[in-house]
């Protein structure tokens, strides 16, 4: 998860952000750098608490959150394509 987090990602303004039309591009260089941060610790953030939800206390998956992964959101799919 760290990984994917970390990962290259679209920012507002960008071709590929998906959210455009609501949110504006960055000012400047200082603002683009300190957007990147936040969003960077944003869905690590998110990716440690949804980890702990999905394995719970005891480290099994959850039947009720696993049965979200093949499901699309925005495009996108936990699966493997193909799966």
């Amino acid at each position: 998860m760290k990984t994917l987090a970390i990962s290259r990602f679209d920012i507002p303004g960008d071709p590929g952000f998906p959210l455009n039309s609501v949110y504006s591009r960055p000012a400047n260089q200082s603002e683009l750098e300190f957007l990147k941060a936040y969003l960077t610790q944003l869905r690590q953030e998110v990716g440690f608490r949804v980890c702990e939800k999905v394995f719970g206390d005891d480290g099994k998956p959850s039947k009720w959150w696993l049965c979200f992964a093949k499901k699309k959101f925005m495009d996108k799919s936990l699966s493997a394509p193909g799966q």
